[in-house]
């Protein structure tokens, strides 16, 4: 892949760049287009606005898509390889320092057991972070693991055995870019003059130097050299951009009690002042910001084609390509990012203490950081997506005497998302022209504290309204009967068919929850439990759901969709392919599930009106693999195309449980739910055929399940 100018902005036509991006993707972008394998795909740019449309003819299909879409995929896709770097570089050198593949020829595999020996007596606390490590160079097409328990092998690919010769004629610069992480998550702290510390300052100058000159890597010698070379070089320019790009975009923030309030704006804030490619002067542009470091980022940016500098040097404004990417790029690069503190300390993680950072105390993460990522990478498109597709369903063609009371949102944070959802239904729908006589329930629930007051602070503009009652509450998602008894405590009232009113209870709501099911409390850690929960629920669930779950969701690898015989448990157990790691260490993935969907199973009796979750997922490394070899100029890869990487790097240092979008879905299934209609979300704009969109690739899901007795004889929906 051509890494030598920003990708929506280099020579090549941009509806060149497209249809090399479409065509990257094998079979899939047929797939998506309904053409047959093979078929021939071309791209038209419009330059008006416009939606996406598809225009196929027996095997040839023509995708017509508005120049401003067009650039925004392209921008994805860059932003999500500097955002894979920020993790993907780290780990990688921190293993071959540490001696994982030190004498491992090509196709011989090594115990994971046998690698966590080599620096720890008794690895067991740490060899579920050490698989997870494994599966992320495994995801970027570098590794093949083989096993999801303590047994595990891994083996070199021959990208892989590429990538490792880099770092090994490099040592010393590898080291540096890993320890390198201690620093950079000070960065907008750096910026801001809230840490003076000239020696981070420098050792900051000197790797962007190193970085504006091509970084010194050794010079391939081959076609795949060259390949894993410029992703290398990618990913090590993603490590410092990821970084730079969150800490110009963050306001700054200061925390008093449990409230946090905005104290400055952000670096990037100021071009917003100004017209479209306006110059801001230097430093005076930001007089509170550090001159020399703001200095650097500036240069790196410059490099990386995002901002401009006049010839004296002492103004700068964003480049077009800057205000296509900041949007994408910033938020991006903000979720792997507010997880640079336990990167710091990857190598005590993966070969001494576990946890050493407090994951309970919220220790490991810059949670100001992750959450002001996550509402433009994340909760916030979701919103959008929930709003228009499920909840106006809900509240606007639904009779109102069928609708639900209100709605709970499990997990809200700071309750932005919320208040977005109860905004819409106020403004937007049928319900919210009836509040008089069908009055709406907001609640906020959440485990932490300080999460409850500044919910309590956001939900405060709603609490006026009338029609509208509000509360913000304690609750665990692991606990749904506490969580109920909350309710019903809480004063709020509905009234029931016969005009009484009573205490509303779980039942009458709507509940949603974002990227939260992962981040439970694991309750089921035994695998004899494990054996008993899945077995139960193999005899429980409907055998034609399963099987259609099976046949959209995997395929050949867990072939029983059109046979008779029924599904194993050990079958089950071996389809939950992907581990995870506890306080206990290694949690095999058919345990994971098995706690799944025990949780999902104490929800049911509360969830007559919908159990509405968005869920993150990172595929099987397999299905990211390709053959190595040179892609034709411009090319991708499948696993350039996907946040797999950093989506799952954020995931496997900080006990979550994030499950592919297969294994996901099964697991619900088992649990005795299903979507009520479609499954949504995406990463592209409205209308293009992602990867992301098929049920191997999937990032993110957004869908409203209900009971599978609750289903008409339509059954749901299964598929994407």
């Amino acid at each position: 892949m051509d890494t030598s100018a920003p990708f929506a902005f280099e020579p090549r036509p941009l509806d060149k760049q497209l249809e090399q991006y479409l065509h990257s993707l094998d079979d899939a972008s047929c797939q998506r287009l309904g053409l047959p394998p093979a078929g021939k795909l071309a791209v038209t740019i419009r330059r008006t606005a416009g939606p996406i449309e598809v225009e196929s003819a027996g095997e040839q299909a023509r995708l017509l898509i508005d120049e401003d879409s067009a650039q925004r995929v392209i921008a994805y896709t860059k932003s999500c390889n500097w955002a894979n770097g920020v993790v993907l570089v780290p780990t990688l050198a921190r293993l071959v320092l540490a001696g994982a593949f030190d004498g491992l020829r090509l196709n011989e595999s090594r115990e994971l057991r046998e690698c966590a020996t080599r620096r720890k007596a008794d690895p067991r606390p740490n060899l579920g972070l050490l698989w997870g490590a494994f599966n992320l160079l495994a995801l970027a097409g570098w590794v093949t693991l083989d096993g999801g328990d303590e047994d595990a092998r891994y083996r070199l690919t021959a990208a892989g055995a590429s990538a490792v010769e880099y770092v090994a004629a490099s040592p010393a610069l590898f080291k540096r870019l890993a320890d390198a992480t201690a620093m950079l998550q000070h960065l907008h702290a750096l910026f801001h003059r809230r840490r003076v510390n000239p020696l981070e300052s420098d050792e900051y100058a000197g790797l962007v130097r190193l970085c504006r000159a091509g970084w010194p890597l050794p010079q391939p010698s081959n076609a795949l050299g060259r390949q894993v070379r410029e992703r290398m070089c990618t990913a090590m320019d993603g490590l410092l951009l990821g970084p730079t790009w969150i800490a110009l975009d963050l306001p700054l923030y200061e925390e008093a009690g449990n409230r946090r309030a905005k104290a400055a704006p952000s670096i990037l804030e100021r071009f917003g002042e100004r017209a479209s490619g306006e110059w801001v002067e230097l430093p005076r542009g930001w007089p509170q910001a550090d001159a020399d470091t703001l200095e650097t980022a500036w240069s790196l940016m410059e490099h990386a084609g995002m901002v401009e500098l006049d010839r004296t040097g002492l103004r700068v404004r964003l480049t077009q390509a800057g205000r296509v990417y900041r949007p994408i790029a910033a938020p991006y690069a903000g979720l792997p990012s507010s997880y640079l503190r336990s990167y710091a300390v990857l190598d005590e993680l993966l070969f001494g203490d576990p946890d050493p950072l407090g994951i309970d105390d919220d220790g490991h993460i810059d949670r100001i950081m992750n959450v002001h990522a996550s509402s433009g990478a994340g909760s916030g498109p979701a919103s959008r997506e929930i709003t228009g597709k499920i909840i106006r369903r809900i509240f606007d063609e639904t009779p109102l005497e069928d609708q639900p009371a209100g709605i709970a949102d499990m997990g809200c944070g700071d309750a932005t998302a919320l208040k977005r959802i109860a905004e819409y239904v106020v403004r937007s729908t049928l319900r919210g022209r009836h509040l008089d006589d069908f009055p709406l329930l907001v609640v906020g629930a959440d485990y932490n504290e300080s999460a409850r007051a500044r919910a309590t602070d956001t939900l405060a503009e709603l609490a006026g309204t009338d029609g509208l009652a509000v509360r913000v509450l304690g609750a665990d998602i692991s606990d749904p009967d506490g969580y109920d008894a909350a309710v019903a405590a809480s004063g709020l009232t509905v009234r029931d068919a016969s005009g009484f009113e009573r205490p509303a209870r779980l039942r009458d709501l709507l509940h949603t929850n974002m990227f939260l099911l992962h981040n439970r409390r694991l309750t089921v850690r035994s695998r004899k439990e494990a054996d008993a929960i899945l077995g139960r629920s193999l005899r429980d669930v409907d055998p034609a759901r399963l099987r259609a779950v099976i046949g959209a969701h995997f395929g050949t690898t867990l072939d029983i969709a059109h046979g008779t015989a029924p599904l194993t448990l050990t079958q089950l157990k071996a389809a939950f392919r992907v581990a995870h790691s506890d306080a206990q260490g290694l949690v095999p993935g058919y345990v994971a599930a098995a706690d799944l969907i025990e949780m999902i199973r104490r929800w049911t009796p509360y969830v007559r009106h919908g159990f509405l979750a968005v869920e993150g997922h990172s595929p099987w490394a397999e299905h990211l693999t390709q053959p190595p070899g040179e892609p034709e100029h411009g090319g991708y890869m499948r696993t350039e195309l996907l946040p797999a990487v950093f989506n799952w790097g954020m995931h496997f240092v900080s006990r979550q449980f994030m499950m592919p979008f297969n294994e996901y879905m099964l697991a619900m299934c088992l649990a005795g739910l299903s979507p009520r209609a479609g499954v949504y979300g995406r990463i592209h704009p409205e209308g293009f055929p992602g990867l992301d969109l098929l049920s191997d690739y999937r990032f993110f899901s957004i869908a409203d399940y209900v009971p599978h007795a609750a289903l008409d004889g339509s059954g749901g929906s299964l598929n994407p």
